[in-house]
């Protein structure tokens, strides 16, 4: 059974909090200290974000946070040794990365995989995954070799006959996207949010979290009485955004929204 499944047959919360940021903004070793901060204060699973050029999915707060990361000599050595610092402080908490695919394809499928599990990741979300080509067939293979989950993204546009499908590559969780568009904090959700969430519940038998414009312990707390979990990253990207020159005051303020989105959440 992988680590993220048996978190969620643990019964130890209604709805898992997951919290998202983007690793080396503004370096790597401060990164280190966000990712224990997020860890102490409440996060069930923690995504982490490898930086990339061309981020489509991301909206304009994790976009500045990439660009940032990337100007600090990214390499995978630096990213792994990250995730493993990390990873170490508190084992028991499931670790994903979040990457476009272009990364795992420049390292290799095999080599990375080998060093994310080395390092503590248990399952990816790739947002421009392909299908039905050969390198989506290794890493279908390659990830379930490794007991590690792959986490596909539905949107409020996919189709049954989409999501079905969908059912014979995933694990983990489902990540729902709240709304169209990019990443980035929202005031108000789409009117068959509920009524979507729950549809897919029915349709795939596995956790459904929901993600995109996740903001306040009040939308949290919201979301969460129909969802498996609540993901945020824009909300938490721009914590770090306006205070990381201070890194003393960007723990501080990580702790103090982390910990009540925390409590929002049953």
């Amino acid at each position: 059974m992988s680590k993220i499944k048996s978190l969620f047959e643990s019964g130890s919360f209604k709805s898992a909090f997951i919290p998202y940021f983007t690793l080396g903004d503004p370096n790597y070793n401060d990164s280190i200290e966000f990712g224990k901060t997020i860890l102490d204060n409440g996060a069930d699973i923690l995504e982490l974000g490898i930086p990339f050029s061309d981020p489509v999915a991301d909206g304009p707060v994790i976009q500045r946070a990439a660009a940032r990361s990337l100007k600090n000599r990214f390499s995978f050595d630096e990213i792994f040794r990250v995730t493993k610092a990390i990873h170490d402080h508190k084992p028991e908490t499931p670790l994903v990365y979040l990457t476009y695919f272009n990364p795992i394809y420049h390292c290799g499928i095999t080599k990375f995989l080998d060093r994310a599990k080395e390092s503590g990741i248990v399952g990816l979300v790739i947002p421009d995954l392909p299908f039905d080509t050969e390198e989506s067939e290794i890493l279908f293979r390659e990830l379930k070799v490794r007991d590690m989950d792959l986490i596909h993204l539905v949107t409020p546009a996919s189709e049954k006959k989409r999501i079905q499908a969908l059912t014979k590559t995933s694990s983990g969780f489902i990540y729902y996207v709240t709304s169209f568009g990019v990443t980035g904090e929202r005031r108000e959700f789409s009117v068959d949010l509920k009524e979507r969430i729950k549809f897919l519940k029915d349709t795939i038998r596995l956790p459904i979290c929901a993600g995109f414009g996740i903001s306040t312990p009040d939308q949290a707390n919201q979301i969460s009485q129909y969802a498996d979990g609540i993901i945020i990253g824009s909300a938490i990207q721009r914590v770090i955004e306006e205070n990381g020159s201070d890194k003393t005051k960007t723990i501080a303020a990580l702790a103090d929204y982390i910990s009540k989105i925390r409590a929002a959440i049953p």
